[in-house]
């Protein structure tokens, strides 16, 4: 899907599922780095950050995406980003 300007609403939409998925990981980070007693940018921090929150942030991006029927769309760019990721590794 195309972002376009007649598609006003799919744009509110999706920034919509973007700002309550950056809220949601905020609250949850902080819970997870409570949980586990870790203190602000310890390198044990970064690590947990890295390979725990950011799969979390794609999860809920996800989630809501279905919620706000944009499924598709996310799901393609989530693809996109983690192909671009992987493409560097040997």
């Amino acid at each position: 899907m195309k972002i376009t300007k007649k598609n006003t609403a799919d744009l509110i939409i999706i920034i919509i599922v973007f700002a309550l998925t950056g809220l949601t990981t905020v609250y949850v980070s902080s819970l997870i780095t409570d949980f586990f007693g870790l203190e602000k940018w310890s390198w044990v921090y970064i690590l947990v950050y890295i390979f725990l929150i950011f799969p979390t942030y794609h999860l809920l991006l996800l989630g809501y995406a279905f919620l706000f029927g944009k499924f598709d769309y996310f799901w393609g760019r989530i693809k996109k980003i983690i192909s671009k990721m992987l493409s560097g590794i040997p």
